[in-house]
């Protein structure tokens, strides 16, 4: 027989797990409930968010805007809708806005790494390079194979002046990207701001020769091979088949006519800057390299009218003087050139190429009969050509 003892905690414990189901069967069916609603909430929400990316997508801002908040007040939990609703705001320029979404979708899911990245765009854009680059960091970390992630983060250590941590996180992610010509350009932006134009150019060139068809990179290197005086070495990229629809551009060929004023070829320079008469010229710089030009060409006549233009709009700067200076000297008036070269000194005193036309024709009008200047030489502002 059972002791006595025994048998009252057998009778309570048996009780117990037999009432068991009853006690927790309304709180498992409102978990089944809670459950299938979520289901329900996650589908119509995912619907919703299928929509806003497509008007996203096809730049439907307004109505993914819409769609994408349906979706996050249908199923507030999921961080990729957040991280959408953020890039339609970002690109509706509701940057505080888009910040706090991105925000929020890195706070919903620590481990994605997009809002992190966004998040550094932002902070980029405001000029908040260390946020930016904390950001950008951060989304390298969570997603290393995602080569733009780590180029915004060595884009930011070159733009805050971080040359030798740029350089290191460069050759920390060597072996992974080894082949991209990513990588090639920011070892030249490295270079570039270091003074390095040497080892710019040669990255450049490497970068090419894996991306043969890309306009930008051609580009670069017609400026990176200029500012390393490889002149010819510039006109030959610039006339690479890549650069074949942007070739008239203004700013480049402004480029091709200092690389060609710089090999002696004036002529070619003058031809190429004249074909830029029609376009907007408010800085001058078109009328500066003409100038130049014609003066090593004894193209008098137009380089007076270059000097006027640009004394009209910079009145400021010294070459304006200089040209016309140069313009009368070689017309026989001392008495203007002498008086534009003044003029030019005055605004320019450091200068060497200003003072030296000046005490020429100074030392002219002195020595020749009826005060009568020489003409100054054509070739006296070779070196200064921009």
């Amino acid at each position: 027989m059972m002791p006595r003892t025994l048998v009252l905690p057998a009778l309570a414990l048996a009780a117990c797990v037999a009432a068991l189901p009853a006690c927790t069967g309304p709180v498992r069916s409102q978990q089944v409930r809670n459950e299938a609603r979520d289901r329900y909430d996650r589908a119509s929400a995912q619907v919703a968010y299928d929509q806003a990316r497509q008007s996203f997508q096809s730049g439907q801002f307004e109505q993914a805007l819409g769609n994408i908040d349906k979706a996050i007040a249908r199923f507030p939990k999921e961080s990729s809708y957040f991280l959408l609703r953020g890039r339609i705001l970002h690109e509706m320029a509701r940057v505080d806005q888009a910040r706090e979404a991105f925000a929020k979708a890195a706070e919903l899911d620590p481990k994605k790494s997009e809002p992190h990245y966004f998040l550094g765009v932002i902070h980029q854009r405001w000029r908040e390079n260390d946020q930016a680059l904390a950001e950008y960091a951060t989304a390298a970390k969570l997603d290393p194979t995602k080569l733009h992630y780590v180029a915004a983060e060595i884009e930011m250590l070159t733009i805050m002046g971080k040359h030798d941590d740029a350089e290191q996180r460069l050759a920390s992610v060597k072996q992974r990207f080894e082949f991209s010509p990513v990588i090639d350009r920011l070892h030249a932006d490295v270079a570039k701001v270091k003074g390095d134009h040497v080892a710019c150019a040669a990255m450049l060139e490497r970068a090419a020769m894996r991306e043969t068809n890309s306009p930008d990179v051609i580009e670069e290197l017609a400026y990176a091979r200029y500012t390393k005086g490889d002149w010819q070495g510039s006109l030959a990229a610039l006339d690479d088949p890549a650069l074949v629809k942007v070739r008239a551009r203004p700013d480049l060929v402004r480029l091709r006519a200092r690389d060609l004023l710089l090999l002696g070829r004036n002529a070619e320079a003058r031809d190429a800057l004249l074909a830029l008469r029609g376009e907007g010229d408010g800085k001058g710089r078109n009328t500066l390299l003409l100038g130049h030009a014609a003066w090593r060409l004894n193209d008098w006549g137009r380089l007076r009218e270059c000097g006027e233009t640009l004394i009209r709009l910079h009145p400021e700067l010294a070459e304006g003087y200089m040209f016309i200076g140069a313009a009368a000297n070689a017309s026989g008036d001392g008495e203007q050139a002498i008086a534009m070269f003044e003029q030019a000194v005055s605004r320019d005193p450091e200068r060497d190429i200003t003072r030296r036309l000046l005490q020429q024709v100074t030392a002219n009008a002195r020595r020749l009969p009826n005060g009568v200047a020489g003409t100054a030489s054509a070739g006296a502002v070779r070196s200064e050509a921009p």
